[in-house]
Order: C-alpha cells, then structure tokens, then sequence
C-alpha cells in the first residue's frame, strides 16, 4: 500500500507511521513523505512517471505554498489527487479549527475523510483508514458540529438570500433583483458569490438546483 504524508511537522508524520504500524496495513505500507506544496507535486509527478499510484493520501491544509502550479495548500493538492489519481483515499487532518474553512474544504473539496488533529489518536485513526478505505466517507463530530453551524447561521442562510434566490428562480436579473429588494447591484452581486460558494457552484443555473434540492426555495 502506497501512502503519501503530507505534513511538514516531524513528529506529526512519525505518529502517523507509527498508526499504521499498528494495523493490519502496517507490513504492507510504503510511505512517501512530502513538506510543502512544491514537494508534493514532485512526488506527485515522480509517482505519474513510475506508474506508481497512491491507494492513500494524509494531507494537512497548512502547507508552504507552490504558486506556480496554483497549490496554496492541502486542500488544493486533494482538489489535484482527485484528477491524477482518482482512486487514490483523500483524508484531510488539519490544526485549522474556523468554520467557514472547514465548511469549504467539506462542501467544495470533499475530501474521503476530513477531522482536526485534536480529534485524532491512534484507535481513531486506525477506524478512519478502516473506513475510507472500506469506500465511506469520514467527518469528525467537531467538523459535522462547524458545519452544521454554517447552516444554521443566519448570516450565510437567510431571509434576505433566499429572496434572492426566489427571484433567480422566476427569471429575474440581478439589476432587477436589486430594484424589487431597494438594494444596489453590487450588494445582490456580492449576496449571490456568497451563495454560490456556500453551495460549491459556480453559475447561476447550478445555484437553483443546489439550492432546490437543499430546500432553500
């Protein structure tokens, strides 16, 4: 079993190793270790080269940058795994605690398996890579706890959103959205780039069907 570590912190990737060592992977596992984004994408390469492909990637979110092959961090380095090698298990392990980021890296990136560090011991881990690899998907209780706070905040979900979205969904255009609301383009603008990146799309005809099919309208 191929398996990449990216983490630029020593002891954090030696208490990985030690994790596996303790599972029924541990005699069959060969690490690839990576401490940036620049080092990942080599490995990366080299592996795409060799025909080597990696059954499971531990990635963290804070990472030292590669601005060259837009990689700014661990989230965008699964969004490129999940391209080159679709069938390799993803799992997000990160000291990074805010909502929104937790929120985004769930929703848009959709990692196999995402939880913070301080959610992590050995028996976890081991039941995490047990159920990644068993083809489900892993969220911490705190990550589901953050997220479900997202949801429920007004001030991402509420009235005056979906307002907007009901007016998108009989045809209005965002100047005319603006009028019926007596607010300025630019405000419904802005409203409708938060929407849709709290849905993880990217056009107007997508953000009615998220938006429909997560009763928001």
């Amino acid at each position: 079993m191929n398996i990449l570590i990216v983490e630029d912190h020593h002891p954090v990737i030696e208490a990985y190793k030690m994790f596996f060592s303790l599972s029924k992977f541990g005699d069959k596992s060969n690490f690839i270790i990576a401490n940036s984004c620049e080092d990942t994408y080599l490995k990366i390469q080299q592996a795409l080269s060799e025909n080597i492909v990696f059954d499971i990637a531990i990635i963290d979110y804070s990472l030292p940058t590669f601005p060259e092959q837009n990689l700014f961090n661990g989230a965008d380095i699964i969004l490129y795994l999940q391209k080159v090698m679709p069938n390799c298990k993803t799992m997000m392990l990160t000291a990074i605690m805010e909502n929104l980021t937790l929120f985004e890296i769930t929703q848009n990136i959709r990692p196999d398996a995402i939880a913070t560090k301080t959610d992590i011991d050995g028996t976890n881990f081991l039941n995490i890579i047990e159920t990644i690899v068993s083809g489900k998907k892993f969220r911490s209780d705190y990550v589901i706890e953050r997220v479900e706070e997202i949801w429920q905040n007004k001030a991402f979900v509420n009235e005056q959103n979906r307002k907007i979205l009901h007016f998108l969904s009989q045809g209005y255009l965002l100047k005319e959205i603006a009028i019926e609301l007596a607010v300025s383009e630019i405000t419904i603008k802005k409203r409708v780039a938060k929407i849709k990146l709290l849905l993880g799309i990217n056009d107007n005809e997508n953000i009615l069907r998220e938006a429909k099919k997560r009763g928001f309208i």
